[in-house]
């Protein structure tokens, strides 16, 4: 049987992960009362991570942003089908700046696979993707960051303004308002707008969800972006409303 931080990590995830949980469920599942669990979601719910209902609970919205390793688990086949459409895109000889972010990091696992490429990156797993590639690999300095798995900081902003790259990826915790990719990261939204000032294009890689989610912070508006590439299977609205704005590429 689990401690109990270790279950209300798992229900967490689980919530993240689904965006709402049963009692019911989670009991069976963790082999515990009902009272057990209620306990959890409502030490949960009073550290504002979700809003508790009739029978469970459901995601606060933008109450927390997901640690990387839980998001990089989040619906990885749509993510891993956006980087195959991604690699695509990236001329032979390119010098880009991959971002941080779960869907990048499956773009960069492809990457290793590549040659010739001048990859520069904020993200330490997608350096460590890219650490025995036959490409030229930089990694910007600056403040550690545990929950994206990266850098930041006015170090990290003067090593992005030495370059100018011909592309760059980015990506996003989700755009429901349509107004452009957001970030719940005041620190890396304003990263990826630096590194989007010093790219000739600009790229946002999102899998599906991220249609019907959002978060605090804008990094740009969608006019700044040249394309985003995304999976089919979302809302027609929605996504005619987004060609008004950007180029999208759907897979």
């Amino acid at each position: 049987m689990l401690l109990m931080d270790e279950r209300r990590e798992r229900i967490l995830e689980k919530l993240v992960s689904t965006g709402s949980v049963h009692v019911s469920e989670l009991a069976k599942e963790f082999s515990v009362t009902y009272e057990t669990i209620r306990k959890d979601l409502a030490h949960l719910e009073e550290q504002g991570y979700l809003v508790k209902s009739h029978g469970g609970a459901t995601l606060k919205q933008n109450a927390i942003e997901n640690p990387f390793t839980v998001r990089e688990r989040e619906n990885i086949d749509d993510k891993q089908a956006v980087a195959r459409r991604a690699i695509e895109l990236i001329p032979e000889g390119s010098s880009l700046i991959i971002a941080t972010g779960s869907t990048i990091l499956e773009l960069a696992k492809l990457l290793s696979l590549k040659s010739g490429l001048k990859i520069f990156t904020d993200s330490l797993p997608v350096a460590v993707a890219l650490i025995k590639s036959d490409n030229q690999v930089f990694f910007f300095g600056g403040e550690l960051r545990d929950q994206s798995s990266s850098v930041c900081g006015g170090w990290t902003v003067s090593q992005i303004r030495q370059v100018k790259v011909d592309l760059c990826f980015i990506g996003t915790d989700g755009f429901a308002n349509l107004d452009g990719p957001t970030s719940p990261s005041s620190s890396d939204a304003f990263i990826d707008q630096v590194i989007i000032e010093h790219s000739e294009r600009r790229y946002v890689l999102a899998d599906r969800s991220k249609f019907r989610r959002k978060s605090l912070y804008r990094i740009c508006g969608w006019d700044q972006i040249d394309t985003l590439v995304t999976n089919e299977g979302v809302d027609a609205q929605d996504l005619e409303a987004l060609r008004g704005k950007t180029e999208v590429s759907l897979v």
